[in-house]
């Protein structure tokens, strides 16, 4: 279990990137009614987003 916890620690901004933040943008963009292109659900265009969004504060170490 300790192994496991240290493997996926250092991915933890990519987690809150796909697992919290895209969820809670496309929660956002519902809201305000953002009508997506081609009917694509909003999830499907904020996950890319928050993925990339982990990967950045990943490699740099901090959100902003």
């Amino acid at each position: 279990m300790k192994n496991l916890l240290e493997t996926l620690m250092p991915w933890g901004p990519v987690f809150f990137g796909l697992l919290l933040f895209a969820p809670m943008l496309a929660a956002v963009l519902d809201t305000v009614s953002f009508s997506a292109a081609m009917g694509i659900p909003s999830l499907y265009l904020t996950l890319p987003l928050g993925a990339i969004w982990g990967l950045v504060a990943k490699q740099r170490g901090q959100w902003l």
